[in-house]
């Protein structure tokens, strides 16, 4: 009786589509690890030693190895171009690039100027010395690195191949729990951080899903991370140095984050939940990524 449950046609398609999914998940994260400790070996033979701090030397490994995994399985596994994955050439790129910037400072531009008009943050006095100007655009430059190589590794061929297989609920939330995960040996990392940064990753995977663009939702990481940055505060518990004021902390540590920073607290809850539904509307239908898979409205598996 169970051999014949079992053989069931619907439950043998979804049993073999996991098993293909999950074999290709294992895949492409090996392929990943091996490039980027082979990257880290090239940069080591060359005198190239990465510093605890978040340099360009830290990220770039990482965006390397994650062009190669993404190159290997989008290219020559299943023979299509790698800008579908949402990586539209020229101006039309750009153009994303940037709306998706703004989009995301917005977000969390509007968590940091609510704790700092309730008086929860302040800043006093000058850091360190130094252009502001170049600095920010010194960070500005590695965040986007940083943000691009999460966005391929989560939103990208992963979330793909979880949307065509299964539905893009099922892509968002695990890709947004995997990317909550990430994050959980972050210093003064808490339950609630670790909510709020799979919330984001659920904002970004409606971003992607609905816009097609994977420059739109890297704008979006990139955005999120700078305004935090630019502003002193820790990005997902990273303290980040910037010669600007100094932030002051006086505010319930509930609301605002704390040593983790704004994406640990109530605020950063309510900004992303209201980003979500914000993301949707934005949305462009003639372009979503059911569009690029040829994925028909309210198909279930490949």
């Amino acid at each position: 009786m169970f051999k014949a449950w079992v053989s069931r046609s619907p439950f043998r398609t979804w049993l073999w589509s996991l098993i293909g999914v999950m074999a290709k998940l294992v895949s492409f994260a090996a392929i990943f690890s091996f490039a980027t400790f082979s990257f880290g070996l090239v940069l080591a033979f060359l005198g190239v030693i990465p510093s605890e701090a978040l340099t360009v030397w830290n990220v770039l490994p990482l965006l390397v190895a994650a062009l190669v995994a993404s190159w290997i399985f989008v290219r020559i596994v299943e023979r299509r171009p790698l800008r579908s994955l949402g990586l539209r050439p020229g101006t039309g790129g750009l153009s994303d690039l940037i709306i998706g910037t703004i989009a995301g400072a917005l977000i969390v531009g509007s968590v940091v100027l609510t704790a700092a008009l309730l008086q929860w943050v302040s800043w006093n006095g000058v850091s360190e010395s130094g252009s502001p100007l170049g600095a920010g655009l010194t960070i500005g430059g590695i965040l986007f690195v940083a943000a691009f190589v999460e966005e391929l590794l989560f939103r990208g061929y992963p979330f793909q191949l979880l949307a065509k297989r299964f539905n893009p609920a099922t892509a968002i939330l695990v890709t947004s729990s995997a990317f909550g995960l990430l994050h959980a040996a972050n210093p003064n990392v808490t339950l609630l951080a670790l909510i709020n940064i799979s919330l984001a990753g659920i904002l970004l995977g409606v971003a992607y899903w609905r816009t097609g663009s994977l420059w739109f939702v890297t704008g979006v990481h990139l955005g999120w991370n700078w305004i935090m940055a630019i502003s002193e505060l820790s990005v997902s518990g990273i303290e980040m140095s910037m010669p600007t004021f100094e932030p002051i902390a006086t505010g319930p540590v509930l609301w605002t984050g704390g040593e983790f920073g704004p994406e640990g607290g109530l605020l950063a809850t309510i900004a992303t939940v209201v980003g979500v539904v914000w993301m949707w509307r934005f949305g462009r239908r003639d372009e979503s990524l059911s569009g690029i898979l040829n994925i028909p409205p309210g198909a279930t598996s490949e």
